[in-house]
């Protein structure tokens, strides 16, 4: 993407509103007909996704999309499925240092 985003997890969502983001989570629910998801990144993001777009449950994936303004779901425009090896501990770690250290990754 050409775009700049940054890492968030649930806990920076709010702080992100009509931005890019980027989030690595594990999927707890999705529903095929509403095209909504929910994913697990240190505590609950609902998704909106794409038209054909599937998630599975307990899977663990990134996904890059613009946070709303107005109740801080996360507009998918970009999927990728992880491997189940994904340690989501460290995961949460780099979230951390992006926002401590931004000029290390941008």
């Amino acid at each position: 993407m050409d775009a700049a985003n940054i890492r968030v997890d649930a806990t920076l969502v709010a702080q992100h509103q009509g931005k890019l983001v980027r989030i690595i989570g594990k999927c707890e629910s999705y529903d095929s007909d509403s095209l909504t998801a929910t994913i697990i990144s240190n505590g609950s993001i609902s998704l909106t996704l794409q038209e054909g777009e599937v998630l599975k449950v307990g899977k663990i994936y990134e996904i890059i999309g613009k946070v709303s303004t107005s109740d801080y779901k996360v507009n998918v425009y970009n999927v990728i499925e992880l491997s189940d090896n994904v340690n989501l501990e460290v995961a949460q770690k780099l979230v951390q240092y992006v926002h401590k250290v931004p000029e290390l990754f941008y």
